[in-house]
């Protein structure tokens, strides 16, 4: 396993490792401003299979981490005005939003669901990151299924000894995780309430929001 702290992340020699364990399907445990994600190449079903060994998942599909608004409307189809009026303004932050999937992206990386949850970080320097690579990011949480997410990169290393990249953020604070908000319907509907609940509701208003 590789270990990189997340201030260096973007020297050049820490940069390269990054690169070339995303691009021949590694799986990384990294930090962004809820918890610790793990994720890889979302365009890889082999990276989506390592991970559900891991969590010892396989039954639902994995979020997305974009670096920025073009690379999620590339991945959403028919996103609701809703959306650009009143929520885009909560990004980057501590939201994962459901949208219908674009329909040329691979079902079987959605698990065969019509629908892809995508997260804007709140966490520039992992925004930059992806940018650069230039390829969308799976985003969920390092746990195994039916157990609490680890923050802290030492208990990730030990528990988690098949990941093969670790960027170390430090330990980070506890969290609820993302607020999980289905835009593909209307209303829309909070699916998972997480972080800056409020703020969400500030932004909506009670009633206009399921």
């Amino acid at each position: 396993m590789i270990v990189i702290p997340f201030s260096d992340i973007h020297s050049a020699a820490n940069f390269s490792s990054f690169r070339d364990c995303f691009l021949h399907d590694g799986v990384i445990a990294y930090p962004t401003d809820t918890l610790y994600g793990l994720g890889g190449n979302f365009y890889s079903l082999a990276v989506s299979a390592k991970i559900d060994r891991l969590k010892n998942r396989n039954d639902q599909p994995y979020s997305v981490a974009v670096g920025s608004m073009a690379m999620l409307e590339s991945l959403a189809a028919d996103i609701a005005e809703v959306f650009y009026l009143r929520l885009q303004k909560l990004l980057p932050g501590k939201f994962t939003f459901l949208f219908t999937a674009n329909p040329a992206i691979d079902r079987r990386l959605l698990k065969n669901c019509a629908k892809i949850g995508i997260r804007l970080p709140g966490l520039p320097g992992l925004l930059q990151l992806i940018q650069e690579i230039n390829l969308p990011l799976i985003s969920t949480s390092v746990n195994r299924s039916g157990q609490p997410p680890l923050n802290d990169p030492a208990r990730i290393a030990v528990e988690f000894p098949g990941i093969d990249l670790l960027i170390d953020g430090g330990v980070l604070p506890p969290s609820l995780g993302s607020t999980v908000v289905d835009v593909s319907t209307t209303p829309p509907e909070i699916i998972r309430p997480g972080a800056d609940l409020d703020e969400l509701l500030s932004v909506l208003g009670r009633g206009d929001i399921v």
